[in-house]
């Protein structure tokens, strides 16, 4: 077979056009390939997903019917009110001192008026001496400089005063008689006691103004029913005083606020409630007209820890009672003037007018409810922090509580259960809180309780999940008095063992090596005694249309607890 060879020109061309071919084929997928219009596959190789918990089951809690106490979220009883920002105050010249006054900041959150305490004389200090005698004329001659100078430095506190017109100054007796807290007789004259009270009142006037002096609180005497410490004269005598001072006090300030000193509840009191009827009824000794001027009635309330008991009801009752019976009185405020725990569970008083530890704490969440139910309009505080410092005591601990509480409705809270124990619940807003306390009134108690809180009505008819916060004051929780005693202790520090103790002033019980324990180790003390927030967001649920919580209480412990809307 002859084979034919193709032409060489030809067969170059087929291969060319071949190689170029397949070049193109190339050029169209790579650009193919990168076009915006087709996307990349991403193939993915997921990581094993973890699978979720299950939530746990709810279980509710099931409540001992013997320590329920019901709370109807609907049922309002009254406003968490105020009741404990005024302080007694007996040497006004402490506000013209730098020392004190660069610390009352610390303490406005807790204080807004100080009742200023034998500021006219007759003091056993000899301070605030401003009368002078009389000229020829009869005429009163007085020097308020000094007078006006604490006053003024006073007035730039920010805080509001009350001013007390007890003690007659010296001169006005031509026998001096010191007792107790110094001149406690009636004034032998009283047309010079009038022109003194004219001329201290139109001094304060001329400085400050008519309309500030105006909402001032007047206060006439202290305890002028304990006789001769604080009144050296009959309870007639002193119902003239009343009404003599009143009479003159309106006639520079006829709107003043004014009433009479504070009752002693102690035995030694010489007569109780007669000075109500007085000013409903009586005649009056100035005016010669029925009753006396009275926008105030107050009273001194001591516990004693060695009583084993809280006196506070029966205290109260007779004197609410009476205010009860007089229309004209029966709103008007009803304050304890002097209030604390004035000794110890062995009897002994010292200077300490309180006790510094959850003794104190949890007895005070049990005044505060009591004081409620009888309607006390304020109590007045001598100081809620540790001496030589600011440290909180535990009370000042459950006013933090009761400052969040503030403002709110007070609700309905029924139980049956027997001793100091109890719930003061509040509802501000969405919010509900519950003070939940147990007071033991000895010392060494070790009764322990748990209370059961049953919510219902109103406010806990929406949703079903609350968000729970809650503050403890206890033996363990914001208190810092037990480890000063340690390190005092530990130190070497002398202790008076016939001193007081845990009373707010270790310098009843300890010599005066204290203070440096103090001064040391004050970052850990203050720390100790800071209120600590004890849950965190918990959420707790409603069952069956109601929330239940279990509440377990040291046996003085005093808890706040916050109930959130989730």
């Amino acid at each position: 077979m002859v084979y034919k060879k193709k032409p060489m020109k030809s067969l170059n061309l087929n291969r060319l056009f071949s190689i170029v071919f397949f070049l193109l084929l190339c050029t169209i997928f790579f650009t193919c390939s990168k076009s915006e219009d087709i996307e990349e596959v991403i193939i993915e190789n997921p990581e094993p997903e973890e699978p979720e918990e299950p939530e746990e089951p709810f279980t509710p809690i099931v409540a001992d019917p013997d320590k329920v106490v019901a709370i109807n979220t609907g049922a309002v009883v009254g406003e968490m009110y105020n009741f404990w920002s005024t302080r007694p105050m007996i040497n006004q010249t402490r506000f013209s001192s730098s020392g004190f006054t660069s610390g009352l900041n610390l303490i406005k959150p807790y204080v807004k008026s100080y009742n200023l305490v034998r500021i006219l004389g007759g003091r056993t200090d000899n301070k605030n001496d401003f009368y002078k005698g009389v000229d020829g004329s009869g005429n009163i001659i007085t020097d308020f400089s000094g007078l006006i100078t604490d006053m003024r430095n006073f007035m730039q506190t920010g805080f509001k005063p009350r001013i007390v017109l007890d003690n007659v100054p010296w001169e006005m007796n031509a026998i001096k008689e010191v007792n107790t807290y110094g001149n406690t007789n009636p004034p032998d004259d009283y047309d010079i006691w009038r022109q003194y009270i004219n001329a201290f009142l139109q001094t304060l006037i001329d400085e400050f103004g008519v309309n500030e002096v105006k909402t001032w609180r007047f206060r006439v005497a202290t305890e002028p029913n304990f006789t001769p410490q604080h009144w050296n004269g009959t309870k007639e005598e002193f119902f003239k005083h009343y009404d003599i001072t009143v009479d003159e006090v309106l006639k520079v300030i006829p709107d003043a606020i004014i009433g009479p000193g504070n009752n002693l509840t102690e035995g030694a009191a010489t007569y109780t409630t007669e000075i109500i009827d007085h000013c409903a009824n009586g005649t009056n000794y100035a005016t010669g007209a029925t009753g006396t001027k009275m926008d105030f009635f107050g009273i001194s309330y001591y516990e004693k820890i060695d009583q084993n008991t809280i006196k506070f009801p029966e205290t109260v009752q007779s004197y609410r009672a009476k205010l009860n019976s007089y229309s004209q009185f029966s709103d008007i405020p009803f304050d304890i003037q002097e209030f604390g725990i004035l000794r110890d569970e062995n009897g002994i008083r010292g200077i300490s007018l309180t006790d510094g530890t959850e003794f104190g704490a949890s007895w005070y969440a049990r005044i505060a409810d009591l004081a409620y139910d009888s309607r006390i309009t304020e109590i007045y505080d001598w100081g809620q922090e540790i001496e030589a410092s600011n440290l909180p005591q535990g009370r000042r601990n459950v006013t933090e509580m009761f400052l969040k509480m503030e403002g709110g409705n007070r609700l309905e809270a029924i139980h049956n259960i027997s001793g100091h124990v109890g719930v003061i619940p509040v509802v501000k807003g969405d919010i509900i809180y519950l003070l939940v306390y147990n007071h033991n009134t000895t010392r060494n108690s070790s009764a322990a309780r748990t209370l059961f809180p049953v919510l219902e009505g109103g406010q806990i008819a929406g949703g079903t999940n609350w968000k729970m916060n809650e503050w403890t004051v206890d033996k363990t929780h914001g208190i810092m008095m037990h480890e000063l005693y340690k390190d005092v202790r530990a130190a070497g520090v002398g202790e008076k063992t016939n001193g007081r103790i845990y009373g707010n002033r270790p310098s009843d019980r300890f010599e005066d090596g204290w203070k440096d324990v103090l001064n040391a180790n004050l970052s850990k003390y203050t720390q100790l005694a800071k209120l600590p927030k004890t849950v965190t967001d918990s959420i707790v649920k409603k069952h069956e249309g109601k929330l239940t919580l279990k509440v377990d209480l040291e046996p003085h412990s005093v808890k706040l607890i916050e109930l959130i809307p989730e």
